[in-house]
């Protein structure tokens, strides 16, 4: 699978009971693992025994989890919540019919594009197991192998914060275009272009 090394074959099949069964979920999250889930396989295991990759400082393993879905919708509270109770990294694998799309849980569950099962390849481009991580997710998130200059955690913040700026700008002159009082058009044409000088530094990055 993804065209990993064999030495990172598992193929250990998890029941979902072992999730919902022993943690404190919601009903809503516990009949999503009933409904939308099939089942949950460990495929692979990468790690320095398994790829002569070194071990990293804080990354010592990532699994890949295939996760055979009953429909094509990610299921991402219950990815979320297993990742959230495993002390390893995760890969997920999405799976319905022959189509796959990958996840990755940063600050939140980032889901890839669905491509073909054939198509969906990794590349193991690094020189210790935090880097293997952070390329394994830049792959899923932005379709590369990882940035020399921020790390795919920083990548992550750093786009969910000029969401946020961005958000706030619109509604911003959105209130600034209906407003009718001089002084709070003034006040909130002043706050949109602070919006703007703040978006530009991050770009500017």
């Amino acid at each position: 699978m993804l065209g990993l090394p064999s030495t990172t074959e598992v193929g250990r099949r998890i029941p979902k009971e072992a999730f919902y069964g022993r943690l404190k979920v919601s009903a809503a999250l516990r009949q999503s693992f009933i409904d939308d889930v099939e089942r949950f396989v460990i495929a692979n295991s990468i790690k320095t025994s398994t790829t002569g990759i070194p071990d990293g400082e804080s990354v010592h393993e990532v699994l890949v989890v295939e996760v055979a879905l009953k429909a094509r919708r990610v299921p991402e509270a219950v990815l979320a919540c297993v990742a959230e109770t495993n002390p390893h990294k995760l890969l997920f694998v999405c799976t319905r019919d022959h189509e796959a799309c990958l996840a990755v849980m940063l600050k939140r569950i980032a889901v890839g594009e669905w491509q073909s099962v054939e198509d969906v390849s990794l590349t193991l481009k690094a020189t210790s197991m935090d880097g293997v991580w952070d390329s394994i997710a830049s792959q899923v998130v932005y379709g590369d192998t990882g940035s020399e200059t921020a790390t795919v955690d920083e990548r992550f913040a750093t786009d969910a914060k000029l969401k946020a700026l961005r958000d706030e700008l619109a509604r911003v002159e959105a209130r600034g275009r209906k407003e009718r009082q001089v002084a709070r058009k003034n006040a909130l044409f002043d706050k949109a272009k602070e919006l703007k000088r703040q978006i530009a530094a991050i770009e500017e990055r």
